[in-house]
């Protein structure tokens, strides 16, 4: 199997419509340190990007990419590059693999929600929960304004206020900087009596927008800014011709558990709160498979997973 490395743009002719896969997005990995690795392996195009361990070991992560078959071949590929092990997260149930792995946990969202923008704005009004549609009529009369401005000051100050306030793990200002910085990464504002309530980071890619990162102060939260900022964004895209608007990921669907709407899961997951938030505004569920990394040095990957459990 011949395995190519691709390292012109216009070479690059990914089958997946995932931004995750797009050059932009691997230009962008590489500026926050993570040198992309672009492969066309046997007709299929596949970008990975390089991640740094103690010790200078490394492995090379593949996220959301549509290949169909790891060969042996691309493992030795790999191997040879000085790699510790692959993660793969597939965007599809037919990855075939020919060699020993072990399924971990997703990096990126396994499951999300995805609207349909070639819908009328009066059917995906309908189809939201009573309540969406009032705290947007609500944010509406108060006046709310959503401005669509990059400043990496605001985002970054609202985001220090929710990362406190949910205590979640954030990345550095530098990563939303560079960020940013990309041509298809658009940042909504939502602006209260001179003060910004909430901003959210979107990027857009193929057919799709999708909701990457949001942040909202602790003032003025009766308001409901962040519903009309989430409805003014998709109601943008859908005027720029966009199809689908993604909000990058809810907790796992379950049969039974918490419902909110048409949306059912498990109360007890860490996105139990921003999956109530998203719910309300509909959308059709996607889930992904589940992720898998494969050994290129089994006894040095044993000893890293023995060094996870103890550190």
């Amino acid at each position: 199997m011949a395995i190519q490395a691709i390292t012109q743009k216009a070479d690059w002719k990914p089958q997946t419509q995932e931004f995750l896969q797009s050059w932009e997005w691997g230009e962008f990995q590489c500026a926050v340190g993570h040198e992309p690795l672009r492969l066309l392996v046997g007709g299929e195009y596949v970008q990975g990007f390089v991640h740094r361990l103690p010790l200078g070991l490394k492995y090379i992560y593949f996220p959301r990419c549509d290949i169909k078959n790891w060969k042996l071949e691309i493992s030795d590929y790999a191997k040879k590059k000085g790699f510790l092990f692959a993660r793969i997260e597939p965007t599809n149930t037919i990855l075939k693999l020919e060699i020993r792995n072990f399924k971990i946990r997703c990096r990126q969202p396994q499951h999300t929600l995805v609207f349909d923008l070639t819908q009328s704005e009066d059917v995906l009004l309908k189809n939201m929960h009573s309540k969406t549609r009032y705290n947007i009529r609500l944010a509406e009369k108060k006046r709310v304004e959503i401005r669509e401005e990059k400043n990496i000051d605001i985002f970054w100050q609202l985001n220090n206020e929710t990362t406190e306030r949910d205590t979640f793990k954030s990345h550095e200002k530098a990563y939303y900087t560079a960020m940013l910085e990309m041509s298809i990464v658009h940042q909504f504002t939502a602006w209260y009596e001179g003060k910004p309530l909430a901003s959210n980071i979107y990027i857009v890619h193929s057919d799709r927008m999708t909701y990457l990162h949001g942040a909202s102060s602790n003032e003025y939260r009766n308001v409901m800014a962040p519903y009309l900022l989430q409805w003014q964004s998709l109601l943008w895209a859908k005027k720029q011709g966009i199809q689908k608007y993604d909000v990058w990921g809810v907790a796992a669907p379950k049969k039974e558990g918490n419902t909110f709407h048409t949306y059912t899961w498990d109360e007890s997951d860490r996105l139990h709160n921003v999956t109530r938030f998203k719910a309300g505004f509909g959308g059709m569920t996607v889930s992904y498979p589940d992720a898998c990394e494969i050994p290129l040095k089994s006894l040095s990957y044993k000893l890293f997973q023995l060094a996870k459990k103890v550190l």
